[in-house]
């Protein structure tokens, strides 16, 4: 399935600036954004392991 940056920005726009992104596989195992590479005439969105969030605020 191939997404374009038009279809991504009219489903994220209803949001507001600060909302969480969570990225998951048909399994409903997440994964974080870590990179965004453009290629030729398309862009792609590298996803890796997500990091726990626990010890953010030390």
């Amino acid at each position: 399935m191939t997404t374009t940056i038009l279809e991504l920005i009219k489903n994220l726009k209803h949001h507001t600036d600060d909302t969480v992104v969570t990225i998951k596989d048909v399994d409903d195992l997440e994964f974080a954004i870590v990179d965004f590479q453009l290629e030729n005439n398309g862009l792609t969105i590298v996803i890796g392991e997500k990091e726990d969030e626990e010890g953010e605020g030390e």
